[in-house]
């Protein structure tokens, strides 16, 4: 579930949620709307930097049915 996996991998590196926010060129609030599950999938572009920035790939964070 996104919810959980794009946060704990974030959490797990030692990244704050503010420099994750603008390693991506997000807010903060969207970040957290991802994390929490409750934004609309981001695009394809953003999805893929998220993958990158936390060692994994889109499929896995995004589209994995596993919790």
């Amino acid at each position: 579930m996104i919810k959980y996996k794009i946060k704990s991998l974030r959490v797990g590196k030692g990244i704050k949620a503010g420099d994750f926010a603008n390693e991506l060129e997000i807010s903060r609030e969207y970040l957290r709307l991802i994390e929490n599950g409750k934004a609309k999938n981001p695009n394809a572009k953003l999805m893929k930097k998220i993958a990158i920035l936390l060692d994994s790939t889109v499929e896995e964070l995004f589209f994995s049915d596993e919790e």
